[in-house]
């Protein structure tokens, strides 16, 4: 868990508990700086190492270097006052509890090709689970002309029917486009699609220096947060993301998890 830092009214982030940030009441108090820091020494670290911590941090690290920075890194919020640090740490500690609570009844998975995400859903409602129950999330610059540009005078909704187009969306009901800084044009389709703007909307309530859109738009769809911020990395480059929530269905969700892993399906604790 987090801890009180060197740095009046400073609170401390440990690396581990970075994705708890996404489950932050959105009245937390907002710091006045952030710094990513040496735990043990107090000292700010290196912009490359910072890049190195967030690129390996929920990866398979067998560096000794690299294992030690896990250990030792973390994001020093400061405060204005010792009452909002203070407010603050009480908020991070319940966003911890709830990070940790197990989520049993979302399966997941990233698909390398729109073909194969597609037959995965076909075979999903086959075995009964309804549309409303699937959500699926990719970059839409990915199936959609290299040099598309929106028609004036033409929302989203034109973008969506372009990617409709191209098959992928057609899988499910319910598209949103959102425009994610560093990342480009994301579609949100089925049972996400409804909070997915709301949810991106929410990730400025976030402290952290993580990016972090995506992830916090699956963390609030009952994604678990390590799996969110990997999720996300995968959505970055490319892959599609698809996601059951069982809930209420009467289908063990081990048997979706076989459907989703038989179809070319890799979930985040795969190695």
């Amino acid at each position: 868990m987090g801890e009180a830092g060197e740095i009046t009214h400073g609170y401390v982030v440990k690396a581990e508990e970075l994705p708890a940030l996404y489950y932050l009441d959105d009245a937390h108090p907002r710091p006045v700086s952030l710094e990513w820091i040496n735990r043990g020494t107090d000292q700010a670290l290196r912009r490359t190492t910072v890049e190195m911590l967030l690129r390996t941090l929920f990866g398979p690290v067998k560096t000794p270097s690299v294992k030690k920075l896990h250990r030792s890194a973390g994001l020093r919020a400061t405060f204005r006052s010792e009452r909002e640090r203070a407010r603050f740490a009480q908020t991070f500690q319940q966003a911890v509890d709830e990070m940790n609570r197990s989520r049993e009844h979302v399966a997941t998975a990233v698909f390398e090709k729109q073909e194969t995400a597609r037959k995965a859903v076909g075979k999903l409602t086959i075995e009964g689970v309804p549309e409303e129950a699937i959500s699926m999330v990719w970059r839409a610059s990915e199936y959609l002309a290299e040099k598309y540009e929106p028609i004036e005078g033409h929302g989203p909704g034109g973008i969506a029917g372009a990617v409709a187009g191209a098959g992928l969306a057609g899988a499910v009901l319910g598209v949103a486009i959102l425009a994610i800084p560093g990342v480009g044009p994301v579609a949100v389709a089925g049972a996400m699609a409804a909070q997915a703007i709301p949810s991106v909307a929410a990730v400025s309530s976030v402290i952290g220096a993580t990016g972090g859109a995506i992830a916090k738009m699956l963390t609030d769809a009952d994604v678990d947060g390590v799996s969110a911020t990997l999720y996300e990395r995968e959505i970055a480059r490319g892959r599609i993301f698809l996601s059951v929530n069982t809930e209420g269905l009467g289908i063990p969700l081990e048997k979706i998890e076989k459907i989703l892993s038989a179809g070319g399906g890799k979930s985040s604790s795969d190695d």
